[in-house]
């Protein structure tokens, strides 16, 4: 099968890239608090396109330092990264590994209850130790084809499979019943629930990388999502509506600045209908950085618009607003509250989704944010100003071609909660989830 484990080293962020440069020469003082060690991480790799290359999970090479592969026998051989690639979720490394045959790509198309099969090298973690793993085969069933809202990639159009798979499986090889290549595993969040880039997806990114270029891409700044009943509700939109939604822009983006408004339907792209996110992102992809306008016509208020908007090289990082972010991180709405006894006003937490991250992390319906940092909070406007003031280091804005490296986009905040049930205050802290662990579905 030539499948191997991959065995990475990462190095961390320094200090001075975790706090604001305010608070730097205090933390300094204290850094023994802060674990910035190296420390090692676990996944899989299959040969793919031609030999010596291997494909990835690009969040298993991410901060990487040095890496590894590991074969069936457990033969330790090192390995290269020549690229990888946050949006698409897509990593590639190269490493002599004798006997190893790139994996045919699956000439199927996937389609819900189809066999399948996830080949890779598990690892069992425990206190503090290691065991390597033999190489597994997991039999299951497609589940579903064409799914999004997963924030694992910022372009989705996925695979969802019943596998269950242990630690160390990131980035291992989907194969279809006939042993050729499906997809990529992207993320095991649940037990029965696994997420796959299809092999569609891969031959083109990998091709890149695998020069060590860069992918060019264009850059909207458009956050573009399915109608679900959150986002019908913040934009008033009826129950119907399935076409796809503006849900965000991105801050200074040529969207932005062209007039696209967030709650706006896009209809067409240069001229072409659209009418998934699938399909209106495949379109929007289609434009050339530095290009001219794209014409894209959305639906505002029942009134159909037409806006140019000139699409620019898409940055290596990507930072939505912070009112934007949280709302994305709990899955859960934001409403202004100005007006009544000042103990009510705030930013009301609305339209939680059941079971989404902002129930887990106990938030509830009703739950009135009253301040951020210590400042009182009734506007949306003012939270982003109060936390991108107190992380300027993290709100910088740089081109793409100057943004070469990857930086730390992690911030902290302290919010002051009244509960809705009973009405007790509540500090708690947060850090931000985009886009450092989830991936925004921004064009």
């Amino acid at each position: 099968m030539s499948v191997v484990g991959l065995i990475s080293v990462k190095e961390p962020p320094s200090l001075n890239e975790l706090v604001p440069p305010s608070l730097y020469r205090i933390a300094r003082r204290y850094s023994y608090f802060f674990n910035l060690g190296r420390k090692k991480s676990f996944a899989t790799a299959f040969p793919f396109l031609k030999p010596g290359i291997f494909v990835t999970s690009a969040r298993a090479l991410e901060w990487v330092e040095v890496v590894d592969v590991r074969t069936y026998k457990n033969k330790m051989i090192p390995a290269q990264i020549l690229g990888y690639d946050i949006p698409s979720g897509i990593g590639v490394i190269q490493a002599e590994v004798p006997g190893s045959v790139p994996l045919a790509a699956s000439q199927l198309t996937p389609r819900e209850a189809d066999l399948s099969w996830a080949i890779c090298f598990p690892v069992a973690l425990a206190g503090g130790k290691v065991e390597y793993l033999p190489e597994s085969f997991h039999r299951g069933r497609i589940s579903a084809a064409g799914l999004e809202g997963t924030n694992l990639v910022a372009f989705e159009s996925l695979l969802r499979t019943d596998h269950t798979l242990e630690d160390g499986c990131l980035g291992g090889a989907l194969l279809d019943q006939y042993g050729a290549a499906a997809g990529m595993v992207l993320d095991d969040p649940d037990p029965g629930i696994n997420y796959a880039l299809p092999v569609a997806d891969l031959k083109a990114m990998v091709e890149v990388l695998a020069e060590k270029k860069k992918p060019q891409r264009p850059f909207f700044g458009i956050g573009l999502v399915a109608p679900d009943d959150r986002r019908r509700a913040k934009f008033h939109l009826p129950a119907d509506v399935a076409i796809p939604l503006v849900a965000y822009l991105i801050a200074g983006s040529p969207a932005e600045k062209a007039g696209v408004q967030a709650g706006d339907l896009l209809t067409s792209v240069a001229g072409e209908k659209v009418v998934s996110v699938a399909g209106a992102g495949a379109q929007l992809l289609k434009a050339k950085p530095e290009g001219g306008s794209v014409y894209l016509k959305v639906q505002r208020q029942g009134k159909e618009i037409s806006i140019a908007v000139s699409p620019v090289l898409r940055p290596l990082r990507i930072m939505l607003s912070p009112s934007d972010e949280i709302q994305e991180a709990l899955q859960a709405n934001l409403v202004e509250v100005s007006t009544g006894a000042t103990s009510q006003q705030g930013l009301r937490v609305t339209d939680l989704v059941r079971g989404g991250r902002g129930e887990k992390e106990g938030y509830h319906e009703g739950d009135l944010i009253l301040s951020v940092s210590g400042k009182g909070v009734r506007k949306l406007e003012t939270f982003d100003a109060i936390v991108r003031d107190s992380n300027s280091h993290i709100f910088v804005q740089k081109s793409a071609a100057a943004d070469d490296k990857p930086r730390l986009s992690s911030y902290r905040m302290l919010l002051s909660i009244k509960k809705a049930e009973g009405g007790e205050k509540d500090d708690r802290s947060y850090q931000n989830f985009f886009p450092d662990v989830f991936t925004a579905p921004v064009y």
